[in-house]
């Protein structure tokens, strides 16, 4: 049976969320040992690769010459440079501290919809967004000992990039699928880290094997697979903002794979902002049939 439009929405972001909320996580392992030049360049060649010849088994079109530029420009807004800034920012923030920075995009993204796409967020959609918004404030800035220093301002930057690129990505999708975009943007974001390989090599044949693995995850699964979701979701959204708004999500499933995984203990203020960016998450996908 075939899902609807909105479920398969939902569905592929769900996912992307869970995906990128271990991402998190890996990453802070994978900064343990690893470079934060290592860590970009490793995480998407192993997307690319896996993306590669997962186009090459579902004989996905070439990009038109013309139209390498603009694969480029999605590669470095949404790859290369918010990767850089995302494990920059990762060496020195908690898991869950990067993720609480970042779900705040979705703010970015929905003004940035309503300039270069037009689309209308409402009143109870920017209620929703507030409330969200709120509840990742509480999570930030009441939690102890939050370090306002550089791994901040590069976290705040990654949150720039990633929201231009939700944008970025829903004008290419007019000429080319969700495969395509993701597989290409990804290609030329490894191609644009590539400078960092002759760095990375060594330092994979020195890792551990919870370094390796945590590279892998974040390649396959919190790099190809996520992205891919992401935007098929994009693909099947009336409005960007009603899949962008999963990135509140992203703070409590990090929080909860922080502790599990690397023990990461959550602050308690993290219960009360995440009341409210579950409610925002509700009010937002759930306000329109």
């Amino acid at each position: 049976m075939n899902m609807s439009r909105k479920t398969a929405m939902h569905l592929f972001a769900a996912i992307a969320t869970i995906l990128w909320a271990l991402g998190y996580v890996m990453t802070r392992i994978a900064v343990r040992h690893f470079t934060v030049e290592a860590v970009s360049f490793l995480r998407y060649l192993i997307a690319a690769l896996s993306l590669i010849l997962y186009g090459v088994i579902r004989k996905v079109r070439l990009p038109k010459l013309k139209d390498l530029p603009l694969f480029f420009l999605g590669g470095a807004i949404g790859f290369s440079v918010y990767v850089y800034a995302i494990n920059a920012g990762s060496k020195t923030l908690p898991a869950s501290v990067v993720s609480f920075l970042v779900s705040a995009s979705p703010i970015l993204t929905a003004l940035l919809a309503l300039v270069f796409l037009r689309e209308k967020i409402g009143m109870v959609g920017w209620i929703s967004v507030i409330c969200a918004f709120s509840g990742v404030g509480i999570i930030t800035f009441f939690s102890e000992g939050l370090p306002f220093a550089s791994g901040v301002i590069w976290i705040s930057f990654a949150t720039i990039l990633i929201s231009l690129y939700n944008v970025y990505q829903r004008k290419l999708l007019i000429r080319y699928s969700p495969l395509e975009i993701t597989t290409y943007c990804i290609i030329a974001g490894a191609l644009l880290l590539s400078i960092f390989a002759p760095q990375s090599f060594p330092q994979l044949a020195t890792a551990a094997l919870p370094e390796i693995i945590a590279i892998v995850i974040l390649g396959v699964l919190s790099g190809s697979a996520a992205y891919l979701c992401w935007a098929t979701a994009l693909s099947k959204a009336s409005k960007t903002n009603k899949v962008t708004n999963y990135m509140f999500v992203t703070p409590i499933l990090t929080t909860f794979l922080g502790f599990i995984l690397i023990g990461e203990t959550p602050h308690a203020s993290a219960y009360a902002g995440g009341a409210l960016v579950l409610a925002g998450v509700v009010m937002i996908n759930w306000r329109d049939p």
